[in-house]
């Protein structure tokens, strides 16, 4: 694997990989901030690198400049990384990934990353992620999910959670890997949470929290989400703090906890998952925005 930097010998017992990339569907930072939740909480070590410089425009994913410790300029790369967890007990274990959207050869990189996970022996894989939705952060933070295995699609259902994929248009890597998976016999579920729109480029710790919830649930990894309470609380402050000044946003907040009180699951079906691409969705977001811009003039 010629695009693939490894800092441990490769374990062949993760039969489950737990996913993550930023980028498309990454709002609110939700995906990567619950991969590097998982990853601290598991204590997992890396186990493998991708090198940047095949997949990357760096005009476009920019790599940044940090200050050290003794003061120094050091240059830091896009990082791409794979992380492995072994439960006590010799039980199958897991493999972690967390990284940002690849901006080209998408096709070499699926095929590298499927390699990798079948040498670790991965027979399912859960990809999460976030997508801007006409939520508002007042009401419990909606993840949604669909499955390949029978097994997970029936407890995504037990749930209520589930969602039939119906959506057709651009898409992300994540889709992509999951297919090349599926054609490797891999099954895969995808959890998708969903952030307010109005909070565009603000970390959401509500949504990491809940991804965090659904992927404890479904791997009983033992996880204490309710680490996370107070941030969420306090995040929740911030946000009602900063609605409360804004009249416009006020109102537009109060017709989304409206709509989220009476909505039934039919009527939010357009929202689970990249299906949150809607006509219904982009309409309220213009409008949203058009006022927002009118009010500054």
């Amino acid at each position: 694997m010629d695009y693939i930097e490894f800092h441990r010998e490769v374990p062949s017992n993760l039969t489950t990989m737990v996913m993550a990339f930023g980028g498309w569907i990454d709002a609110g930072e939700a995906a990567t901030g619950a991969m590097r939740h998982l990853v601290r909480h598991l204590s997992a070590p890396r186990l493998a690198s991708i090198d940047p410089e095949t997949f990357f425009i760096f005009t476009q994913e920019r790599p940044e400049a940090r200050m050290t410790a003794d003061g120094n300029r050091a240059i830091r790369w896009p990082r791409s990384e794979f992380y492995t967890w072994q439960p006590p007990g010799g039980e199958p274990g897991l493999l972690l990934f967390r990284g940002m959207e690849p901006n080209q050869l998408w096709r070499t990189y699926s095929k590298m990353f499927i390699d990798l996970a079948e040498q670790c022996g991965v027979k399912r894989i859960v990809s999460i992620g976030a997508l801007l939705a006409g939520s508002p952060h007042t009401r419990p933070t909606r993840v949604t999910g669909r499955s390949t295995d029978p097994e997970w699609q029936a407890l995504m259902e037990d749930w209520g959670i589930y969602r039939r994929p119906s959506y057709q248009g651009p898409t992300g890597i994540s889709t992509v890997l999951l297919e090349a998976a599926q054609r490797r016999g891999m099954a895969s579920l995808s959890f998708m949470g969903q952030a307010p729109h109005y909070l565009q480029g603000t970390s959401n710790p509500s949504v990491i929290q809940a991804l965090l919830t659904h992927v404890n649930r479904l791997l009983d990894l033992g996880l204490d989400v309710s680490r996370l309470d107070a941030a969420v609380e306090a995040f929740r402050t911030k946000c009602d703090q900063l609605v409360a000044d804004d009249p416009s946003t006020q109102s537009h907040v109060q017709q989304l906890e409206q709509e989220y009180d009476s909505e039934t699951d039919e009527e939010s079906d357009a929202l689970g998952s990249e299906e949150l691409n809607s006509d219904q969705l982009m309409r309220d977001l213009e409008n949203f925005l058009r006022e927002e811009r009118d009010g500054d003039s």
